[in-house]
This record gives structure tokens, sequence and C-alpha cells, in this order.
């Protein structure tokens, strides 16, 4: 469900800077590069030791000029230009959040008009069974409560909700919320 997770929120990309922000263990850097292979992309996390490793693994594979630059930052803070960014993904980052509302606001201050932020969050997961982490997330979302969050950005807003495409009703695979908003 993850590899699905991520081509669909490259989903828009369609070349210019795009930022991972949460890029941890995420594989959209990955899946841009497929698209856009000559594009800049950076990838912005908290954890030093994986950001290093990740420089590390990207200058092996593509020498002195990687497409993909990995930065230690805050989320809350981001190291880049206004409206600078074509493209900012969370993936699987907003629910550990304390202020969720500041990260969303930070990340449309990076992008450029028109550009595009996508998010997933897991959908529904005080109420869905098998919640992923429920101990490490501080907010289950609805449809509406991340669309309450992007609103004031953007009015081109699309959801969809991922669900296992093997086992749809099986309980340990929970559902995932994807929104994808235009800002304005």
């Amino acid at each position: 469900q993850d590899v699905r997770r991520w081509k669909e929120l490259v989903r828009y990309y369609k070349g210019g800077l795009l930022v991972d922000i949460g890029c941890l263990d995420s594989l959209v850097m990955q899946y841009a590069n497929k698209k856009y292979p000559n594009h800049r992309k950076i990838g912005i996390d908290v954890a030093p030791e994986a950001i290093n490793e990740l420089n590390k693994i990207e200058q092996k594979k593509h020498g002195k000029y990687p497409t993909i630059q990995y930065r230690v930052g805050d989320l809350y803070k981001l190291n880049l230009y206004d409206e600078n960014a074509d493209y900012a993904v969370f993936g699987e980052v907003l629910e550990h959040l304390e202020r969720p509302a500041d990260a969303i606001k930070e990340a449309f201050r990076v992008l450029k008009p028109g550009g595009v932020l996508a998010i997933s969050v897991p959908y529904m997961e005080e109420v869905e069974p098998g919640a992923c982490d429920a101990d490490r997330h501080l907010w289950s979302y609805s449809k509406s409560d991340i669309i309450d969050l992007v609103k004031p950005y953007s009015t081109n807003i699309k959801v969809k909700i991922l669900r296992s495409q093997w086992f749809p009703k099986y309980k340990y695979c929970w559902p995932q919320l994807l929104v994808w908003s235009w800002k304005q």
C-alpha cells in the first residue's frame, strides 16, 4: 500500500522544484525522479543521521551533481524562499505534529501560486480498526478535517481514500486519506 501511496502523492507533479517535508522513509523523491529526472528535489527531515545516509546514497548514485538533495530542517520554518517550490509533500507526517496547521501554512508559504501541496494521513484512525500507530499519532483525520486545514490557501482541492487493493476489508490494512491542493 505504501508504494501506491507514494506514486499517488506525485500524481500531479509536473516538474520543477519538489520539496518532500518529513522525507525520512519516503520514496516520493524516487518516483518523482522517474518522471522528471533533471528537476530539482529537496527532502527535509529532522533526523540528521538519516539525512546524512540519504545524501551518501544519492552521491553514490549520481556523483557530484545529484538531483535530490536532503537537508536537516524544521518543518515549521523551512529554509526555503517564499513562493519558490512547485510541489510539496507531507507523506504520513501531519498526524505526528503538535501544530499541523502551522506546518501547512509554512508549506504554502514556499509554494508558488498554482503550486501543489500533496498530503497523506491515516484516514479516520480513531474509528478504523487496525490503526497503525495510535500511541504516536496526535491527530486522526476525516475528509473535512484535512480540507479545513488547506482551505485558507486553496480552493482547488482533490481528496481520495486509498484502501488496500488486495484486502479492502482486512482489518489491519488501514485506509489512507490523500489530498492535493493547489495554492491560490
